[in-house]
């Protein structure tokens, strides 16, 4: 540094005997002062570079002066108190720096704790501040609320008030109106009353009418009701004898068309020959021996007669039937042929009939 700098100069300086070095050493540290206050160079480095200017400057002049051995011997003995000197000088600034960096770091200790201290006050401060700032809000929060609370009572008795008001206004006019009703009500049941007392009147009056007439419809009403009886038995009486005289003219027309019928003898030769034998004695068992006793000539005979007896019946069974219409005798001739086309339609014949029947009927609609 530049106070060690000049200790070692003054200390060069006042030594006599050492001119030349003296010189030699002011020089050195005249070409360095400037870079080591420009580059802050250490003092041990200084004095490598002074020491080896000194050997250098110190060999030339002990070749020169070969011939002083004494001066030389005092040169060395001063180049070590001087090196002695140097060495002490550096100690005492390497000892002085490192003083200092221990001073400046235990202040930087100290001042990164005092940081550290404040930093942790400024929390606790912003906390307290936070702390006492959410208990201020909270306190405006409750006296807000209180506040409120407050209003909404003062609210609700003045609501109360007014309720209780109206309700004392409702009750008296509620109380004059049911004297009005009262009052209304006490005519109404007067005036009802008396309504009732004319109507009762006008019922008594109304009821003996009706009774009067209920008796005259009652009789009214038996009278008819016995004409309808006597109507009804005469009307059950004169159906039942057309049903009965209907029954015996049915059997009648049945008996005349079987006497008609039987009118043209037996038609099978046995039979014949029953009725021809009947009332001679002879059971059934007895006549049906004696018929099949007979020869062929009788049987023939007796079988001739017998169809001729079929035909005759059968020409009164024709002329007992009704004739024809128009329609059957349509189906008759045309029919079969419309059958078996529609046969050929369908294997069905139910449905084959079906169909020649809508056909006929189509057929007979358009030719009338």
């Amino acid at each position: 540094s530049k106070a060690t700098v000049s200790v070692l100069y003054c200390f060069l300086h006042h030594t006599t005997k050492m001119n030349s070095l003296r010189v030699a050493t002011r020089t050195t540290l005249r070409a360095f002062a400037p870079l080591a206050r420009v580059t802050g160079l250490d003092l041990m480095q200084v004095r490598t570079k002074v020491t080896a200017a000194k050997k250098g400057k110190a060999a030339k002049k002990a070749v020169k002066k070969v011939a002083a051995p004494k001066k030389a011997v005092k040169k060395v003995a001063a180049k070590k108190t001087v090196k002695k000197a140097v060495k002490k000088v550096a100690v005492k600034a390497k000892a002085a720096k490192k003083a200092v960096a221990k001073k400046a770091a235990v202040a930087t200790k100290k001042a990164a704790v005092a940081n550290k201290r404040v930093a942790v006050a400024k929390k606790v401060a912003a906390k307290k501040d936070k702390i006492a700032a959410k208990k201020a809000a909270v306190a405006a929060k409750k006296a807000k609320a209180a506040a409120i609370r407050q209003r909404a009572a003062e609210r609700a008795r003045a609501k109360k008030a007014a309720a209780a008001k109206k309700r004392a206004a409702l009750k008296a006019k509620a109380a004059k109106a049911k004297e009005a009703a009262a009052k209304k009500k006490a005519v109404a049941a007067k005036r009802k009353e008396a309504a009732k007392v004319k109507a009762l009147k006008v019922k008594k009056i109304a009821a003996k009418k009706r009774a009067a007439a209920a008796k005259k419809n009652a009789a009214l009403k038996a009278k008819a009701a016995k004409a309808r009886l006597a109507q009804k038995k005469a009307a059950a009486k004169a159906k039942v004898q057309a049903a009965k005289a209907k029954v015996a003219a049915k059997k009648a027309d049945v008996k005349v068309k079987k006497d008609k019928i039987k009118s043209s003898g037996p038609v099978t030769a046995q039979t014949l020959f029953m009725q021809q034998n009947k009332g001679k004695g002879m059971g059934l068992k007895q006549m049906h021996e004696k018929f099949n006793a007979l020869g062929a000539a009788e049987k023939k005979a007796l079988v001739d007669q017998a169809k001729k007896n079929l035909a005759k019946r059968n020409e009164i069974k024709q002329s007992m039937k009704k004739p024809a219409s128009k329609y059957a005798l349509f189906v008759k001739k045309n029919f079969p042929a419309a059958y078996q086309s529609a046969l050929k339609q369908t294997k069905d014949r139910k449905e084959a009939f079906r169909l020649a029947t809508k056909a006929v009927s189509a057929q007979y609609k358009q030719s009338q």
